[in-house]
């Protein structure tokens, strides 16, 4: 006989004898154990997962530093001047994959000034995203 209760030390009841039928007695009932308040589910309010990156943004940004990286070496150190404007943008990119909003001056600027790829990547990305409302 297996006892799944937590005190090992518990009896079984003893089983009722057999009713004059012969049939098997009808079985005791379980009371449902109480209910701890720490074993309770997680309310949605208490769970906050980090915000998402958007995959378009986020390759227009590894484009970026990419073609940095690129223009840097290939002009012999001189593309250290595009790095002025390349980083800032570069970095706006990153922190709007993690905004809701559209960002389509940015994505103008980074088409413009930086890389065609990027700023094709983030126009694109747009299309799906809300315009940000006037506070």
């Amino acid at each position: 006989m297996s006892d799944t209760s937590p005190n090992p030390d518990a009896q079984q009841p003893a089983a009722a004898p057999a009713g004059p039928s012969g049939a098997a007695p009808a079985p005791l009932p379980v009371p449902a154990p109480p209910a701890y308040p720490a074993m309770q589910a997680p309310v949605a309010s208490m769970v906050s997962a980090p915000p998402a990156t958007r995959g378009l943004y986020t390759a227009a940004a590894i484009i970026n530093w990419v073609t940095l990286a690129i223009v840097v070496f290939g002009t012999g150190g001189f593309g250290i001047i595009a790095a002025a404007w390349f980083i800032p943008m570069t970095i706006l990119i990153h922190k709007a994959a993690k905004g809701p909003y559209k960002h389509t001056a940015l994505g103008v600027c980074t088409l413009l000034f930086c890389n065609l790829i990027s700023g094709i990547l983030m126009l694109v990305d747009d299309s799906n995203r809300p315009v940000k409302p006037l506070s």
